[in-house]
């Protein structure tokens, strides 16, 4: 087992948790929409890929700290199994519309802002590369 890469991944943890209790205080509501759940994982869904392509590159970050930083952080930042209780809740209270919205919003986004993070990474990677080239 590996303890130093494992305590790093937890300690990442703990504040990605915290980080979305805390937006969960703030957006959830307890019979609505569930508003928290779902900033969390489209953040995540743009944050992760882009801190993948370009700051793990950009900043040469170790691979123990991409691994704390993406697993530990936003591992513990995003939820799918809040989602997937937010949105039984919705179906058991018959709240149809609001259901649709936030499964489509949710899949759709999600996917969507990942291919605008991974697309900026690469824009941003080429015109630093460039950059680089031109001095």
């Amino acid at each position: 087992m590996k303890i130093k890469e494992s305590l790093a991944v937890g300690s990442f943890a703990f504040f990605g948790g915290i980080l979305r209790y805390l937006i969960g205080l703030v957006l959830n509501q307890p019979t609505g929409f569930p508003s928290g759940t779902l900033c969390v994982n489209l953040i995540g869904a743009f944050c992760l890929p882009f801190l993948m392509r370009y700051i793990v590159a950009r900043l040469h970050l170790s691979d123990q700290l991409a691994l704390a930083i993406g697993t530990g952080f936003f591992g513990a930042f995003t939820t799918f199994s809040s989602f997937s209780v937010d949105a039984i809740r919705l179906v058991n209270h018959q709240q149809w519309s609001a259901f649709a919205w936030y499964v489509g919003i949710s899949m759709v986004g999600g996917v969507l802002l990942s291919l605008l993070a991974d697309y900026w990474a690469v824009r941003l990677t080429q015109r630093t590369e460039e950059e680089g080239d031109g001095q």
